[in-house]
């Protein structure tokens, strides 16, 4: 199968690619790589600081911040269509596209995926989801038919089904019959066969002779007289067979997936693939209410009814604070006027007081003109996002549009001061 055939849709968390594959990433245009994906990009992918376009190792910038409150569409658009251009002539890469332009640089998601709609007919490119929905394409396509043809090659899905009914061990094939999410592996199988996550799932588990197959298998796992999947799979296999389960039980809850987890595993499912799918732990993946959130009297962060600590640095909590006390809202231009105020939290969390470092820290946080407001944002977009399911999460970090105020969204009845 060719490199390049899978296209699906850009995962929202990346921390590995395939030899082929580019992090695409939307950067300024001094090519100051510092947070987001730009931050990513920087860290773990190559981009080069001072280069605000073109392929850098295994990422590929387009210019798309032009400073506060500043746009040039115009520039945007030629950016955008010099990368088209550059993957059309590298089909032998695949470059996965973010969200580009719609973090600092204040594009929404339906303007920026004009930009990219010639990019729809390239095979080497995948889109973020919220660009395709913008574009109204109708159903993404997941090209599972990758997964068919490896099924199909020598007959290895009735060769292992029968494998498992005659008592047998398996070590191969796990990676393609029973797939689990992407990124819990490192190697070029469990990449191009991951799943992206639970919209994939769901296809995998909706198509008529892969959904049927698995089920199929998984009766048959079932069923097999072996006390232990360890009798069954050489290791790592046993492992993937629980990431696997745990992953279409979510998908399908109390249907065959959840019986192999009951009994192989003591019904104890994966928390990687929990928490690859937005999830910290297996008591918050069925929690659709939010918690309150309780601010105790040493200024420790907690979601009540999750039992959970949301854990910042200091100047992070003290920046989440400042916009919990302001329901309003706080837009970044007007900050240089709360740095008193900000200077008053921040030093009830340093019981040593603030030195110069950090009070240089409070003037560069509250210069609107300097993206460390934004970095600090991310950082408490981030300390959610770990503790609290990814549909929720936006309930309780900093928000808001570009130029306009920010604020937590989070019913102020939730919040609870000690």
């Amino acid at each position: 199968m060719e490199d390049n055939k899978y296209r699906g849709y850009t995962p929202d968390y990346i921390d590995r690619l395939l030899p082929n594959q580019i992090f695409v990433f939307g950067s300024n245009a001094l090519g100051y790589h510092t947070g987001g994906a730009s931050g990513t990009a920087r860290k773990k992918f190559g981009a080069v600081w001072g280069q605000p376009e073109g392929l850098q190792g295994h990422s590929y910038a387009i210019p798309v911040d032009y400073g506060k409150n500043v746009r040039k569409d115009a520039e945007v658009k030629s950016a955008v269509e010099r990368f088209i251009s550059f993957a059309k002539g590298h089909s032998e890469l695949f470059f996965l596209v973010t969200r580009v332009g719609c973090g600092i640089a204040g594009y929404q998601d339906k303007e920026m995926a004009v930009f990219f709609k010639d990019a729809l007919e390239l095979k080497n490119v995948s889109l973020p989801k919220s660009f395709l929905e913008a574009l109204e394409i109708g159903e993404v396509s997941h090209e599972l038919d990758r997964f068919i043809e490896a099924q199909n090659t020598g007959n290895l899905y009735h060769q292992t089904i029968r494998e498992i009914r005659e008592g047998g061990r398996l070590s191969q094939r796990i990676w393609f019959i029973f797939p689990q999410i992407k990124g819990l592996g490192h190697s070029y199988n469990s990449e191009f066969y991951g799943l992206n996550g639970k919209e994939e799932a769901e296809a995998y588990l909706e198509h008529p002779e892969l959904g049927s197959r698995l089920k199929e298998i998984t009766m048959a796992l079932l069923d097999s007289d072996k006390p232990s999947v360890d009798d069954i799979f050489d290791f790592p296999g046993n492992l993937k067979i629980r990431s696997c389960m745990t992953l279409f039980d979510l998908v399908s809850p109390n249907d065959v997936f959840k019986k192999v987890l009951d009994k192989y595993f003591e019904g104890k499912p994966c928390e990687k693939t929990i928490w690859r799918l937005g999830f910290r732990d297996n008591k918050l993946k069925n929690q659709v209410k939010l918690s309150r959130l309780t601010i105790t009297k040493d200024y420790t962060i907690i979601l009540s009814d999750y039992n959970k600590e949301v854990k910042m640095e200091p100047l992070v909590k003290a920046i989440y604070l400042l916009y919990l006390n302001h329901p309003e809202g706080i837009a970044f231009k007007t900050l240089p006027s709360f740095r008193n105020e900000l200077t008053r939290i921040y030093s009830k969390l340093r019981p040593y007081g603030l030195n110069n470092q950090a009070i240089k820290s409070i003037e560069d946080v509250t210069n609107p003109l300097l993206n460390s407001i934004n970095e600090k944002c991310s950082r408490v977009r981030a300390a959610f996002l770990s503790e609290v399911n990814s549909s929720l999460a936006d309930q309780y970090y900093i928000v808001g549009k570009s130029g306009e105020p920010k604020r937590v969204l989070l019913p102020r009845d939730l919040i609870i001061w000690e």
